[in-house]
């Protein structure tokens, strides 16, 4: 069994175990030994809890057992009895920790923004736009995760994917040209298309002026979406209606045809652009919990995804400083 001693005297354990160095592990106890008070007071007394401030079980596990805990099972995806058992917990324990530790993490790491879907009609706020950065080009993706079979025929409908021929989740990525990811969706049921999730996410309403759209073919007619802004010739003072950010999709062969040279080429350096997004996708399936068939509560998946998203986008961000340390 892993006790904290142990884990401090075999820093090992935590690559192996976690996914993450050492001193990654200890910079996120120090946040969540922190915040963890005013994360558990927000959900205590969120609005609409039927439970009096105070009840249900709380652990008696330190800080330090509860994060390592609940980071072993996000990497590896065993069987909930052994990990917790690993680190002396139960498995109520570690459940219950999936929800009340994952929020307090996440403030310790450089997390995307999570969007949810917009009911017809709804104004974006200001929070909810994606702020700009000194990165033009943004790679926008979607990506599935195997679930089990629902029950009823109908819920059946709505998570089974023809693409994939299983029932899946699906989210919606947006990635920088640095292998940052910027923006996660809230998890949608994987029959929905890429662009019709895209469309209900209003995702180039939220994209930032000036910027660089690259996208693969399902987000064709994704460019019609761009809105129109006035500016002004600088040379001949004319009022010009000019669009407010560029959407690049591949070239689709016409039936019976095939694509030009030119077509070509274009789909060659807009994949070798794109293919970006898809290494942050692969780096979030370095985690098992995103690899293999999620075995959790729908209602926490985009929380888990958040996270992961978090410690690849710091791991991201170590390497690009080591490289750019070496180099100088």
């Amino acid at each position: 069994m892993f006790t904290e001693t142990i884990l401090r005297q075999n820093p090992g354990i935590f690559k192996a175990f976690m996914g993450i160095p050492a001193d990654v592990f200890w910079m996120i106890v120090e946040v969540v030994e922190r915040i963890l008070p005013a994360v558990d007071r927000e959900r205590l007394e969120r609005p609409g809890r039927k439970r009096q401030a105070g009840a249900g079980r709380s652990c008696d596990q330190s800080v330090v057992i509860r994060v390592a805990t609940v980071l072993t099972y996000l990497r590896l995806h065993a069987p909930q009895i052994p990990i917790s058992l690993l680190y002396g917990m139960t498995q109520a324990d570690l459940s219950r920790d999936l929800r009340r530790i994952l929020p307090a993490i996440q403030r310790a790491l450089p997390c995307p923004a999570v969007w949810n879907v917009l009911e017809e009609g709804q104004e974006l706020t200001a929070t909810e736009l994606l702020a700009f950065t000194d990165q033009l080009r943004l790679l926008i993706d979607a990506t599935e995760q195997r679930i089990s079979r629902p029950g009823e025929n109908e819920t059946r409908k709505e998570y089974y994917s023809g693409k994939k021929k299983q029932f899946t989740l699906k989210t919606q990525l947006v990635a920088n040209e640095e292998h940052l990811i910027e923006a996660i969706s809230a998890a949608v049921p994987g029959a929905q298309h890429d662009k019709t999730l895209s469309d209900q996410l209003r995702t180039i309403d939220r994209l930032p002026d000036g910027c660089e759209a690259e996208a693969d073919k399902g987000y064709q007619g994704l460019d019609k979406q761009v809105a129109l802004v006035k500016t002004i010739d600088p040379q001949t003072g004319e009022i010009q209606d000019l669009a407010r950010l560029t959407v690049h999709t591949p070239h689709k062969k016409p039936k019976g045809c095939e694509l030009r040279e030119e077509q070509k080429a274009f789909n060659a350096l807009l994949n070798s652009i794109r293919v970006r997004v898809e290494h942050c996708i692969g780096w979030l399936k370095n985690w098992a919990i995103l690899a293999t068939r999620f075995r959790c509560a729908h209602a926490i998946y985009t929380s888990i995804l958040c996270t992961i998203a978090g410690l690849v986008n710091l791991q991201t961000k170590r390497w690009k400083a080591a490289k750019a340390s070496n180099s100088a």
